[in-house]
């Protein structure tokens, strides 16, 4: 333990501290932890470095969009 005392820590000093500590942890990130969440269990990125997103993902968006077509269709066009 330091004998010689600092004196207080300015508000600068800890939020520099914070964003020293939480910067390197890719959890706290909530970008990266999103997207971590996202991507494709067996291969997150590709050959060329890009990010691959979840097969039950794009499945889901699929989907969706199929499910949005034809509430589109029927109240809108189906009329005839």
């Amino acid at each position: 333990m330091s004998t010689a005392i600092r004196g207080n820590v300015t508000a600068e000093e800890t939020r520099q501290a914070m964003l020293v500590l939480y910067h390197v942890d890719a959890e706290t990130n909530l970008q990266t932890a999103f997207a971590h969440t996202l991507a494709d269990d067996l291969k997150p990125i590709d050959e060329s470095g890009k990010w691959q997103p979840s097969t039950l993902l794009v499945l889901g968006g699929a989907l969706l969009l199929v499910f949005v077509g034809v509430f589109v269709y029927f109240s809108i066009g189906g009329h005839r």
